[in-house]
């Protein structure tokens, strides 16, 4: 008999060890699985943006720092915002430059660069896509530059524009990638988005339609993507596309806000119409509704939901093939006051 009882307390311990259960306490979730726990804080540390762009070869340096585009040589130095560029017409045309000077002198932009959206260099040449906002801090242009790092007296030379906006935020992002030899740029023209080439062997700009209106995007890699979108007769898109083929994969398309967990395979989205909120696993296609609005991260193969985006109020550990519950939590008004 006391043998059997041993027995069964050491059963029903194992049981309770590889009891699966999830938690969340002081800007942590705790997932527990087979007798491990691991934790998962609730934001991540962003990370630390770039405040220069730089380049060198030899003694020549071309650099994007907050005096705006150096170059230097030795001890001669040169720096500017490139005032000149904004009304230029070999960029912008007759139209463009008098409604720049309209909206310079109300106040409205400046002619200085603002930021830099992105830089690249191809062989001797460096490239930076300069841009320049308005008195709301919005992009209204950007221009491509170079500076060659093998002449005597290095200059900086406009090249040109791509066919439309970046989606470049940052006073230093990285938004100008390299394509088969071309400089190429996820851009946006109105309702429509693309990608847009410059090739330095000829000279020649080009833009390659792609979607409609581009809400997000994440480059997996050199030529593929993950993107939402605003179709042309409104419904919201999230997809996969080649940037190289311009072939893209429909994942998940509707009148919910779109938004994918992040950028791992498979590929899972949350759909949210404002009461309710769909989870899409876009590999199985499997799908479940949960009646709140919610946000998600991935816990190894698990996926953690939660509503209450800062405090959680409710938390789900789900397998995402068929999006079944494995755990759940609830604040109670103790863990609320704890958590706060």
């Amino acid at each position: 008999m006391i043998f059997a009882t041993l027995i069964l307390g050491i059963a029903l311990q194992a049981k309770a060890a590889d009891k699966t259960s999830v938690q969340y306490y002081q800007g942590q979730f705790s997932v527990s699985e087979l007798g491990q726990t691991t934790r998962f804080p609730l934001t991540e540390d962003a990370p630390s943006l770039p405040k220069v762009a730089a380049f060198r070869r030899n003694d020549i340096f071309a650099v994007w720092d907050e005096r705006g585009l150096t170059v230097r040589n030795g001890e001669k130095a040169v720096s500017s915002r490139l005032p000149d560029i904004a009304l230029s017409p070999k960029v912008f045309s007759r139209e463009e430059i008098t409604r720049t000077v309209r909206r310079i002198r109300n106040g409205e932009c400046l002619k200085t660069a603002a930021a830099l959206s992105g830089a690249k260099r191809i062989g001797k040449d460096a490239f930076f896509l300069l841009r320049w906002e308005d008195a709301k801090s919005e992009p209204w242009a950007e221009v491509l530059v170079r500076v060659d790092l093998s002449e005597e007296n290095p200059q900086t030379h406009l090249v040109g524009r791509f066919g439309g906006l970046s989606m470049a935020r940052h006073a230093v992002d990285d938004k100008l990638q390299l394509l088969h030899g071309k400089l190429a740029v996820i851009e946006r023209s109105g309702a429509t988005w693309g990608l847009s080439t410059f090739d330095p062997s000829t000279k020649e700009f080009q833009t390659q339609p792609i979607g409609g209106q581009l809400s997000w995007l994440s480059l997996l890699n050199t030529t593929q993507a993950l993107f939402t979108e605003t179709s042309a007769y409104g419904t919201n898109i999230a997809g996969r596309v080649d940037l190289e083929t311009g072939t893209r994969k429909v994942l998940y398309e509707g009148r919910e806000h779109l938004q994918f967990v992040d950028t791992a395979a498979p590929e899972l989205i949350l759909a949210d119409s404002g009461t309710k909120t769909k989870v899409v696993n876009a590999k199985t296609g499997s799908i479940r509704i949960f009646p709140s609005n919610l946000h998600a991260k991935r816990s190894d193969q698990r996926v953690i939901l939660w509503t209450g985006a800062d405090e959680p109020t409710a938390v789900w550990l789900e397998d995402p093939v068929e999006w079944t519950t494995l755990a759940t939590w609830r604040a109670s008004t103790a863990n609320k006051a704890m958590n706060r």
